[in-house]
């Protein structure tokens, strides 16, 4: 035997009793190893039990290069005899416990040492041959050793498997070595392959497995009958996208009939991968033929790169679909699957999916194929006509470009596509510019509402809205009711709008009021622009609602005036100047905007020290004064829910700066909050003393105690109010006093020192101390009810 040597090596070791005894007249045992490297047995593969006879005729002294040994190939069909005898299902057990760590066999004491080896051999049989570079087996073994993977033995050694020879097991789920054993059991089942056969696919695997992962045993077994295992996981949804690829790409997907092959054509179609164009190129004509499902599929699949994909932008979804348009070219089948392409979906359509489709469109055909010397693209221009949404992004896309392109463009659709769906966009994109009217837009709408919203983006980004602007607002004024989808879209376009014209951001926030949503644009507007966007919102403003349908816009407004939001986004300045503009109507419209300013800084507290907001305020109370009674009532009973004590206490010291009465705020407080705490009271008084000094208020301890009197003189509120301060002010107590302590420097005799001013604080605090326990005696715990309790 002679070979290669890459440094592994096969191994046989044979003890046997030589005869003879030692000086204690106990038997010596002698050991004749046999070592092979394992490049001279891969291309003819050898059995152990052929390796155990030819040595078995060899005798030391053996000579020092080694000797050469003839052994016999191994026979799949002798092997496959073994399997019978020993039974196929227990040498699949062994084999498959293998591939997930080390086997004992027990319970086998009849069997010969012969007979052991023979079964040892049956198991590496249903193994890659490559695998014996890992393997390591014992006709017997008690020492416990686990470097050797199969053994028989008395007992189950330790940290292995066992396989019992009267009842064995297959190994645990989901381990390559179960999917081994399913695997063996189907070969020999349902595709009928026969032992001899499998045998002989195992021995060809000669390639080392030492430091292979388990998995690799189950994919070099499935290499037996690939096609039909990459066919069965394709039927059951479990295949491995690269099993498919290397299917097709080595041709063994003719080893399949033409259905099942097309099956696995289709499997490769939907992973909607562009780098598998070219193999879908090359097998298309073979595989395919002349059936038209696979080309209904590759519809299917381009499809869904072009209006599926969240977080994916159009340019991304249009990239990923136009090089199957290479396949389609080949086929003379570009026109039809574009036609598919452009077909919107009946339900989820999204601007993004139009848009991508639109690129696709521009790209696949190209400007100079839609002249009238140009390629027919007749399916194509067919169904853009049931497709408005992409007409609309068609035209945006173009419209970015040179005017030839979009020339040749417009004019090659003006003769597939109605008036009512392209004619506007000559007002928007060729001199001279016009604007729209609301009879064009209700055109545009009566195609698809969401397209209204389309031409409003394109107007935007073209700096074209005053255009629009007119003719949607006569659009909307028209209608008796617009579906709540519609509306959804179209008033996400209208907060989606830029530009810098004053006008058409007043515009904006007046159809999105017109549409039950709040202003967008106001809080970004500049000072000095705020009469020209007082123009465009009036005129939407003092628009009626169409009869029969219910006027929310003021509603709408004052709501979104009262929750603030628009303070904190910074743009106090404008809303502010809007607000005053409305309260110069009628009383009847102007109150409820009054109310609504007011009670915004219940949910921003800091308003109420910003200069514009304190004008603001002013001339509310001017025109209203019973609002001037009760506007800190207006602001407490819109207190968001939960509010901090925090939050509370900055309005508190705001009403106290403004020389409100500390009596009238505790009263105001108490009544408006019915529900406070003790707990959160004595946290407002101390977060008011904070806010004061915030706000350089003079003598701030001594008004936030003021505040603390009047909340105290309340009927019901005194008792629960005396027990929670004074457990809120001895823990404070106490934890300063710790403060000073941990703080406090300390002499050589472990002493505090602390300075003279301080001691003095602390022995007038102490006088204190013992003044108010002289002056008091123990008092029973107020129990009462309610929600200051």
């Amino acid at each position: 035997m002679r070979g290669g040597d890459d440094g592994t090596r096969i191994g046989v070791a044979l003890e046997d009793w030589t005869g003879e005894a030692d000086g204690a007249g106990r038997p010596i045992a002698e050991t004749r190893y046999l070592c092979v490297p394992y490049e001279a047995l891969r291309a003819v593969p050898v059995s152990y039990a052929g390796l155990y006879e030819a040595l078995s005729g060899v005798t030391p002294p053996f000579p020092p290069d080694g000797v050469e040994l003839r052994v016999a190939p191994l026979d799949p069909a002798t092997l496959a005899q073994a399997l019978g005898r020993f039974g196929v299902q227990r040498v699949a057990a062994a084999a498959s416990l293998l591939i997930d760590g080390p086997v004992t066999v027990t319970g086998a004491p009849e069997l010969t040492a012969v007979e052991r080896l023979g079964f040892l051999d049956a198991v590496a049989a249903l193994l890659p041959y490559g695998w014996r570079t890992r393997f390591s087996a014992a006709t017997w073994d008690q020492s416990g050793n686990r470097n050797v993977s199969l053994a028989f033995a008395r007992q189950v050694r330790d940290r292995t498997a066992e396989l019992d020879w009267r009842t064995p097991r297959l190994p645990e789920r989901d381990t390559p070595g179960r999917a081994y054993a399913e695997m063996l059991a189907d070969l020999f089942g349902d595709r009928g392959r026969s032992h001899a056969e499998v045998v002989a696919h195992l021995a060809q695997a000669t390639d080392p497995l030492v430091d292979t992962d388990p998995s690799t045993v189950v994919r070099v077994l499935g290499g037996l009958d690939w096609p039909a295992t990459v066919l069965q996981a394709v039927e059951r949804g479990t295949y491995d996208p690269a099993d498919i690829r290397d299917l097709l790409a080595t041709g063994r997907h003719r080893e399949l009939g033409d259905a099942a092959a097309r099956k696995v054509l289709y499997a490769l179609i939907r992973e909607r991968a562009p780098e598998d164009v070219p193999l879908l190129r090359e097998r298309w004509a073979e595989v395919a033929g002349t059936t038209v499902t696979p080309f209904r599929e590759l519809c299917a699949a381009v499809r869904g790169l072009v209006w599926t994909g969240d977080d994916v932008p159009a340019g991304a979804r249009a990239a990923l679909a136009l090089p199957y348009f290479q396949l389609a070219h080949d086929l003379g089948r570009a026109d039809e699957l574009l036609a598919a392409l452009v077909t919107a979906p009946k339900r989820d359509l999204d601007e993004v999916g139009a848009e991508a489709a639109a690129l696709v469109v521009r790209e696949a055909i190209g400007p100079a194929a839609v002249t009238a010397t140009g390629p027919r693209w007749s399916l194509t221009l067919g169904e853009l006509a049931r497709s408005p949404r992409v007409v609309c992004a068609l035209m945006t896309t173009v419209g970015r470009g040179e005017p030839a392109p979009l020339q040749a463009w417009y004019e090659s659709l003006t003769h597939h596509l109605p008036a009512s769906l392209l004619g506007l966009f000559r007002n928007l994109l060729f001199s001279p510019l016009t604007p729209l009217s609301g009879d064009q837009l209700a055109g545009l709408a009566g195609h698809d509402t969401a397209c209204v919203g389309d031409v409003l983006a394109l107007a935007a980004e073209a700096r074209r809205l005053p255009l629009v602007l007119d003719g949607l607002a006569d659009w909307l004024a028209s209608l008796d009711r617009i579906p709540a989808g519609d509306a959804l879209l179209l008033k996400g376009r209208l907060a989606r709008a830029t530009t810098s014209d004053a006008a058409s951001l007043g515009m904006l926030d007046g159809l999105l009021l017109w549409l039950a949503a709040p202003p967008h644009h106001v809080t970004g507007t500049a000072t000095a622009d705020h009469p020209a966007y007082w123009d465009g919102f009036q005129s939407v403003w003092t628009r009626p609602m169409p009869q029969g349908r219910a006027d929310r816009r003021r509603e709408t407004l004052t709501a979104w005036l009262r929750a603030g939001g628009w303070a904190a986004a910074g743009g106090t300045g404008p809303v502010l100047m809007l607000a005053r503009r409305l309260m110069a109507a009628p009383p009847a419209e102007a109150l409820p905007v009054a109310k609504a300013m007011l009670a915004a800084r219940a949910s921003v507290p800091s308003l109420g020290v910003a200069a514009d907001y304190q004008v603001c305020r002013h001339e509310a109370e001017q025109l209203f004064p019973e609002l001037a009674k009760d506007s800190f009532m207006t602001v407490l009973t819109n207190l968001p829910q939960n509010a901090p004590a925090g939050h509370i206490a900055a309005l508190c010291a705001q009403e106290m700066a403004r020389g409100v009465p500390a009596a009238q705020i505790a009263e105001t407080l108490l009544t408006g909050l019915p529900n406070i705490t003790a707990g959160t009271v004595v946290d407002v008084i101390g977060e008011v003393r904070l806010a004061l000094t915030e706000m350089e208020e003079p003598d701030a301890a001594n008004r936030a105690l003021d505040l603390a009197r009047a909340i105290t003189r309340y009927p019901g509120v005194g008792p629960s109010l005396r027990t929670q301060a004074a457990a809120v002010a001895v823990a404070e107590i106490g934890f300063w006093h710790r403060i000073i302590e941990i703080t406090a420097a300390a002499d050589q005799d472990g002493e505090l020192l602390i300075d003279e001013s301080t001691r003095e604080q602390l022995k007038h605090h102490a006088d204190r101390a013992q003044s108010l326990l002289k002056a008091s005696k123990p008092a029973r715990l107020w129990r009462g009810g309610g929600g200051r309790s």
